[in-house]
């Protein structure tokens, strides 16, 4: 039943994606997963959110010290149950008044009823027009899905520019940063936060100079000037928390607007925010994580020790006469950290996560390059954005030879691109459709 042919139709017309019943069964569970992530996304309770949540005022519109990324998060939240809505008839206009009835319905929830959710204009402006995007590419789906020859070559070079721009993004945006103004170190809940300090910190040096619980760094530190040759030094000596309550900050190392570096102890392990320039476009900055550095017993006295030296972190924890470290090269591919944050460990892991976010960014510039009237041409440029990425953008912006597992990744992107093309050709060809078939590379 491939019926008639992909095509974008007119606003007030849901697209076709192959027969009635196709487009009908897509857009329900588009509108079906898509509103059951919004609600177990937002409606939730989060007890230990509680003191951060109640910092939030209801009009802010950039909110916290990391709304950027709450913004981009919330443009996202509400895309799938639009778009879902689109496919299945409903008018712009109609999913457009939805989404802005749910979400004000959702951040009246969080505001009367959800403990240590955050309520906020820009919630409700930010679902919104996620929502209002997605129902207006919902409607031009046929067309991104199958485009004629002369638009795909657009799209394909847009995308893998933006695949670069986004790449130069992320290397700017975890570098080491200085901000301007007096410092200031923090070891007990002495600024208003939502963070829960362990109250354990018994010495802290930066960068050699001794500093004072609760007051400003001594100009000794040169913080500013260390941080320009992207160089810091931060030490403590503690006493570990209970690891049974979780995530617990030690000492905070504060510019007037934002954090700059952080001790936490999470469990028994050490979590370090390393200065960078992602906190000045309130993205989350990126985090390292040394496990096993804290006793089960709460009380023992640790030795920790954060450094920065270039693009690489260094973390060391003494306990009980032993000694844990690691040290991480930061990577254009930690991108994704900024937008979801998670305490970073060398290994596996962290390789495959990076490796998949370079590839499914770069895999739309692959798909659609198979539609141009040139496709070699176009993947051709396609491949040299993936050899550009890794192979220029690293050593220029002071990354170093990127890991084989960065390459895997972006070339991985662009073989599954073609090959997602090779097989909407393949159906298109099934289908007969006239106004596609014309389309196909195949």
């Amino acid at each position: 039943s491939c019926g008639r042919a992909w095509r974008a139709d007119r606003m007030t017309t849901p697209p076709r994606l192959g027969g009635p019943g196709v487009t009908r069964r897509l857009g329900t569970m588009l509108a079906g997963a898509g509103l059951l992530a919004v609600l177990l996304l937002t409606l939730v309770p989060n007890p230990k959110q509680v003191p951060a949540s109640a910092l939030t005022p209801l009009h802010c519109l950039v909110c916290g010290e990391t709304g950027g990324a709450d913004v981009l998060l919330n443009l996202l939240l509400f895309m799938p149950a639009a778009a879902g809505l689109r496919l299945l008839g409903w008018s712009w206009r109609r999913v457009v008044m939805a989404c802005a009835l749910l979400s004000l319905g959702v951040e009246s929830l969080q505001h009367f009823v959800v403990r240590g959710r955050d309520a906020s204009l820009s919630d409700l402006i930010t679902n919104t027009t996620g929502g209002a995007v997605a129902a207006a590419l919902a409607a031009r789906l046929p067309l991104l899905l199958a485009p004629p020859p002369r638009p795909a070559r657009w799209l394909s070079l847009a995308a893998a520019a933006a695949w670069l721009g986004l790449l130069a993004l992320t290397a700017f945006a975890i570098r080491p940063w200085a901000p301007a103004g007096r410092l200031r170190s923090y070891c007990t809940a002495a600024y208003r936060t939502g963070e829960l300090f362990s109250g354990t910190a018994r010495a802290l040096s930066l960068n050699g100079v001794p500093l004072s619980c609760d007051r400003d760094v001594p100009a000794g530190a040169r913080v500013a000037e260390r941080l320009r040759r992207e160089e810091l030094t931060l030490e403590a000596h503690a006493l570990s928390s209970d690891p049974a309550k979780g995530r617990r900050v030690i000492a905070v190392l504060r510019a007037p607007r934002a954090p700059l570096a952080t001790l936490v102890q999470s469990g028994r392990s050490l979590l370090f925010h390393p200065p960078s320039r992602a906190q000045s476009l309130r993205l989350f900055p990126p985090v390292v994580r040394l496990a096993g550095a804290f006793p089960e017993r709460p009380g023992a006295p640790v030795g920790l020790r954060a450094e920065v030296r270039g693009r690489r972190i260094g973390l060391v924890a003494e306990r009980d006469g032993e000694r844990r470290e690691m040290e991480l090269a930061l990577s254009p591919a930690h991108g994704w950290t900024t937008l979801f944050p998670g305490g970073m460990e060398p290994g596996v892991a962290l390789r495959l996560a990076g490796a998949l976010w370079l590839g499914v960014l770069l895999f739309p510039a692959a798909y659609w390059a198979g539609f141009a009237g040139r496709p070699l041409a176009a993947l051709g440029a396609v491949g040299l954005a993936a050899i550009a990425g890794p192979g220029l953008l690293w050593p220029l912006a002071g990354y170093g030879t990127p890991h084989w597992s960065e390459w895997l990744g972006a070339c991985g992107g662009v073989a599954l691109g073609w090959a997602a093309h090779r097989l909407a050709a393949y159906l298109q060809s099934r289908c007969g459709s006239p106004s596609t078939s014309a389309y196909s590379s195949s």
